[in-house]
C-alpha cells in the first residue's frame, strides 16, 4: 500500500492535490458552521431515567410557565444602610422595563420575572446583610435555556448589552449580576477565549520549536502548513457529520444516529492536532534526512521513507484513534462525542502526513534545506555514525543509552522510587465538579455570587425543585396538604439545607398558629396560603391529568449551588425523597420524583462521569494492549508498557493536585482538581503514550535481531531519542498552551497533560521502557521465535545532485516479520 502511496505522491502529486482540493472545496461549499451545530445543553445530554431530566419532564408537565432552566438574578445593594423607598421603587421600574423590553425580544427565552413585589416569593427577595448593615434586593428572571445552551448564553449577552444601556443607579445603590444562566454565560465565555488563546499560543509555539530543530525556514514550513491545512479541513469535516447525522436520526426516527457538535471540542481537535500531528510529520522528514545521509537520491530517499515509516504512523496513529474512540461507548453524550471527533481529526491528519507532507518535501527538492545543505553520505565513513549525526541531541541520547543498558535494575529502582510517592497522590484525589471554582473572580457571576453570600444564602444562586407526581393523591386536599407539610418538614432536616418553600409553607418558614395572629394577619396568611397553590400545586398543567397531582419544593442550599457540598446534601436530598417514597412515607404511591436545578445537573454529571471513568479506565487500557501485543507480539512486555504509562499518569496527576493546591487562592477551601482534568488525561497520555512506545519498540526490535538485545537497546535508545524527544516537547508545549485559557479546569488539564508527555517523553519511554527491556532479557523472553531474515536486493546506482553516481551497498535489514507486517519497518539499515 505504502508503495502505490510514495508512487502516487511522486509521479501523481496533481492527483493528490487535487482531491484535497475538491474534498475541502465541497466541504465549504456545504459544511455548516460550527457555531451552528455547537451543542452544551448538559441536561439534554443525560440519560432520560437521571433526576435531573426527570425533574425537567416533571416542570414542565406540571408548571409549565415556572418550567425555567436557568436564572439571571438582578442584585441591587446599598452596602450601608437599609434600602430606601426610593431604592425599591427604582428597582421596581426597573424591573417593569427590563420585563417590557423582555417581551418584545422573544428569542431571549424569558418566561417570568420573580421581584420582592411578587406573590408569595416576593418577601423572600429582600435580605438583610449579616452585619445589620446593608441590605438587597433580588429580581429573578427565569429563562427557558438550560445554563450552558448556547441559546442562553446569547440571551444574556442581550441583557447584559441592556444593563450598559440603563440611566445611571441612584447614588449608593449598586447593581450586579449572577444566577446559573450567567455562571454558564461566563463558563461558555471563557471556554471562547481559551480556544482562541489556546490557537494562537499552539500555533507559535509549534512555529518556534520547528524552527529551533530544523533552523530551515521552508522545512519547518511542511509540517505547520499541513497540519494547519488539516485543522481547518477537520473542523469543517466535524460540523458536516453533526449537521448529517442529525437529519439522518430525525427522517429515520433513530436518535442513536446523531453525533453532536461540543464547543470545547475545538480545543482538543486543535492541541492534538498540532501535536500529534506535526509528530507524523516530524517522523517521516527525520527519516527522509535519514536516508539521504546514507547516500539515496532524492527520489529514492522520499520513496523508502514513505514505505518504511508509513506503516509505523498508521500503527501508532491507530492506537491514538482506538484509544480516543473507546469514548463512544460513555453513557455521558459530550463525552461520547468527543472522543470520535478528535479520532476523526487525526485519521485525517494522517492522510494529510501522508500524502501533502512528501508531496511538498517532494516538490521543494534540495531547497527545502536552506539555508544549510541537504545531508549526504560521505563515501566511506560510517553509515550508522552519519545517521545519528542527522538526529537532533545524539550526544545526549548516546550517553543515555549506554547508562541505562550498563545499570538497568538501579535506573528501574530509583525511577519507581521517584514516581510511586507522587502516583500514592494522584490516586487520592478528588474531583471538583463546582462551576465558579472554574471562573476567575472577575466574572459578572462571581462577584455577583460574592454579593449574594452577604444577604442571603448562596444557594438562591440557583435553588434545587424537588418534583413529585402522585396520581393518587390530591395535593389541594387537606390529606395533601399534611404530607406536604410532612415532606417539608423532613427536606429541611437534611444537613446542608438553608430554607424549603412549599406548599405549606411559601416563605420557606412556617406559619405562627392561628391563635396568635389577627384578624388582618389571618386574613393575608390566607391570601399567601391560596396564591402559594398556584406556584406549589400542578393546578393548571399543560396535561388535564396532571391536575393537582404535582407538587414542587423549592430546596436551597446554604452553600454554592455548584459545590462539592450542596452535591452532597443533595444526595441527602434523594436519600429523603426515596425513604418518603416507601410504604408510610408521606408521598408512598408516587410514580414520579425528579430534581430540577443546576445543582442537580452537577449532580447528574457527577454521576454519568464518575460512571464513565469506571469503564473508559478498562476499555481503554483493554483495547490499547490488544493493539499492542497484535503489533508487537509481546504480551509481557506489552503489559508492562502499558503500566508505565498508567504509573506516569497517576504521577502527573498527583503533581498537578499539588501544585494547585498551593496556587489557590480564595474564600472557598481546595475542592480538588477538576473533574474533566483526571478523565482526559488519563485517555489522551494512555493513547498518546504508547504511540511513542510503538515507534520505540518497532526500533529495538529491529536492532535486537542485528545486534542482540543489550546492543540493539542501546541504539534503538540513540537512534530515536532525539526525534521523539522533539516530538515529545512539541506534544507538550501544544498542550501546555491550553494555560494560556482563562478557565481553571483548562489551565488544569494543559499543565497535567505538558507534563505527563514530558514524563513519558523524558523517562518512561527512555529509561523505564529500555531498562525493563534489558533486565526481562535475563528473566524471561517473550519476543516471538525470530524467522528467517528477508533479502533486501541491492540500490542501483544513483545519479546524485552533482550528477555523479554513488554506488550503494546491499541494504541489510533484518526485521521480524511480526513487525513488519504490522508495523512496517520505523527505520533500516
Amino acid at each position: 500500500m505504502f508503495s502505490f502511496l510514495a508512487g502516487l505522491v511522486q509521479r501523481r502529486s496533481w492527483i493528490v492535490l487535487l482531491l484535497w482540493i475538491s474534498a475541502t472545496t465541497l466541504l465549504f461549499l456545504y459544511a455548516p458552521r460550527w457555531e451552528n451545530v455547537t451543542k452544551d445543553d448538559d441536561v439534554r445530554f443525560f440519560p432520560r431515567e437521571y433526576p435531573s431530566v426527570v425533574g425537567q419532564d416533571l416542570m414542565e408537565r406540571g408548571f409549565p410557565r415556572d418550567a425555567a432552566s436557568s436564572q439571571v438574578v438582578f442584585i441591587h445593594e446599598r452596602k450601608d444602610a437599609a434600602l430606601s423607598p426610593d431604592d425599591l421603587a427604582f428597582v421596581e421600574k426597573f424591573a417593569a422595563d427590563f420585563y417590557k423590553w423582555s417581551e418584545a425580544e422573544p428569542t431571549l427565552g424569558v418566561k417570568k420575572l420573580d421581584t420582592h413585589r411578587s406573590p408569595v416569593i416576593g418577601q423572600r427577595l429582600i435580605g438583610t446583610a449579616k452585619d445589620g448593615k446593608g441590605q438587597a434586593v433580588l429580581s429573578i428572571a427565569s429563562l427557558n435555556g438550560t445554563y450552558l445552551s448556547r441559546r442562553t448564553r446569547i440571551a444574556v449577552d442581550q441583557i447584559l448589552e441592556y444593563l450598559a444601556k440603563q440611566p445611571p443607579l441612584p447614588e449608593g445603590l449598586v447593581r450586579s449580576v449572577s444566577g446559573s444562566a450567567v455562571v454558564g454565560h461566563d463558563m461558555n465565555r471563557a471556554a471562547q477565549e481559551s480556544i482562541d488563546a489556546t490557537t494562537v499560543a499552539t500555533i507559535v509555539l509549534v512555529v518556534a520549536i520547528l524552527l529551533v530543530v530544523y533552523r530551515s525556514p521552508l522545512l519547518a514550513m511542511v509540517p505547520l502548513v499541513t497540519i494547519a491545512f488539516s485543522v481547518v479541513v477537520s473542523m469543517k469535516a466535524i460540523a458536516s457529520l453533526a449537521a448529517v447525522s442529525s437529519d439522518l436520526a430525525t427522517r429515520w426516527e433513530a436518535p442513536w444516529l446523531s453525533f453532536q457538535v461540543i464547543n470545547i471540542t475545538r480545543v482538543f481537535v486543535v492541541v492534538v492536532l498540532f501535536g500529534a500531528g506535526t509528530d507524523y510529520c516530524l517522523f517521516l522528514i527525520a527519516r527522509y534526512r535519514e536516508e539521504l545521509a546514507r547516500g539515496r537520491s532524492r527520489r529514492d530517499a522520499l520513496r523508502e521513507s514513505i514505505e518504511q515509516v508509513g506503516g509505523a504512523l498508521v500503527a501508532s496513529a491507530g492506537t491514538v484513534v482506538i484509544g480516543l474512540g473507546m469514548l463512544i461507548f460513555s453513557s455521558f453524550a459530550k463525552i461520547r462525542y468527543t472522543g470520535p471527533a478528535i479520532a476523526l481529526s487525526l485519521t485525517i491528519a494522517l492522510l494529510a502526513a501522508l500524502t501533502l507532507a512528501p508531496m511538498m518535501l517532494s516538490w521543494l527538492g534540495g531547497a527545502i534545506f536552506w539555508p544549510f545543505k541537504p545531508p549526504h553520505h560521505t563515501p566511506g565513513a560510517d553509515r550508522e555514525q552519519e545517521s545519528l549525526n542527522e538526529t537532533p541531541m545524539t550526544g545526549f541520547w548516546v550517553a543515555v543509552s549506554s547508562l541505562v543498558v550498563r545499570h538497568p535494575l538501579w535506573i528501574l529502582f530509583v525511577s519507581l522510587a521517584a514516581l510511586v510517592p507522587l502516583a500514592v497522590i494522584g490516586a487520592q484525589t478528588t474531583s471538583n465538579y463546582s462551576q465558579l471554582a472554574d471562573l476567575a473572580p472577575d466574572r459578572p457571576s462571581v462577584i455577583g455570587a460574592s454579593v449574594i453570600r452577604r444577604y442571603f444564602a448562596v444557594g438562591e444562586l440557583s435553588p434545587t425543585i424537588a418534583v413529585v407526581e402522585n396520581p393518587k393523591l390530591d395535593f389541594r386536599s387537606p390529606e395533601g396538604r399534611d404530607k406536604v407539610a410532612e415532606m417539608t418538614k423532613r427536606l429541611l432536616a437534611v444537613p446542608g439545607v438553608a430554607e424549603v418553600r412549599s406548599l405549606t409553607q411559601p416563605l420557606g418558614r412556617p406559619s405562627p398558629p392561628a391563635s396568635e395572629m389577627n384578624f388582618l394577619q389571618r386574613m393575608a396568611d390566607k391570601a399567601l396560603h391560596a396564591a402559594a397553590e398556584g406556584r406549589y400545586i400542578s393546578v393548571k398543567p399543560a396535561e388535564p391529568k396532571d391536575q393537582n397531582h404535582i407538587s414542587r419544593f423549592d430546596v436551597v442550599f446554604s452553600s454554592d449551588p455548584f459545590s462539592r457540598a450542596s452535591l452532597e446534601a443533595l444526595a441527602r436530598i434523594e436519600e429523603t425523597l426515596d425513604a418518603a417514597s416507601k410504604p408510610e412515607g408521606p408521598i408512598h404511591g408516587a410514580v414520579g420524583v425528579g430534581l430540577a436545578g443546576s445543582t442537580s445537573a452537577v449532580n447528574d454529571l457527577m454521576r454519568v462521569t464518575t460512571g464513565d471513568e469506571h469503564r473508559m479506565y478498562f476499555l481503554v487500557t483493554f483495547g490499547v494492549y490488544v493493539i499492542l501485543v497484535a503489533l508487537l507480539k509481546r504480551p509481557g512486555t506489552c503489559l508492562y508498557l502499558i503500566f508505565t504509562v498508567v504509573l506516569g499518569y497517576l504521577a502527573s496527576l498527583g503533581i498537578t493536585e499539588l501544585v494547585f493546591k498551593n496556587l489557590h487562592h480564595g474564600p472557598e477551601p481546595w475542592a480538588g482538581l477538576d473533574w474533566t482534568v483526571g478523565f482526559f488525561l488519563f485517555v489522551i497520555l494512555v493513547a498518546v503514550g504508547e504511540d511513542y512506545n510503538i515507534l520505540l519498540m518497532a526500533r529495538v526490535i529491529e536492532e535486537e535481531a542485528k545486534h542482540g538485545v543489550v546492543e540493539g537497546t542501546r541504539r534503538a535508545v540513540a537512534h530515536t531519542g532525539g526525534i521523539i524527544s522533539s516530538c515529545g516537547l512539541i506534544m507538550a508545549g501544544t498542550f501546555g498552551s491550553m494555560l494560556t485559557g482563562s478557565l481553571t479546569s483548562l489551565r488544569e488539564l494543559g499543565f497535567s497533560l505538558g507534563l505527563g508527555i514530558l514524563l513519558d517523553t523524558f523517562l518512561v519511554r527512555p529509561i523505564l521502557v529500555p531498562a525493563f527491556v534489558v533486565v526481562a532479557d535475563k528473566l524471561w523472553n517473550d519476543a516471538p521465535p525470530p524467522k528467517k531474515p528477508k533479502h533486501v536486493p541491492a540500490l542501483k546506482p544513483e545519479p546524485s545532485a552533482n550528477g555523479k553516481v554513488h554506488h550503494e551497498e546491499p541494504a541489510k535489514a533484518l526485521v521480524p516479520d511480526a513487525v513488519d507486517s504490522c508495523i512496517g519497518d520505523l527505520y533500516e539499515e
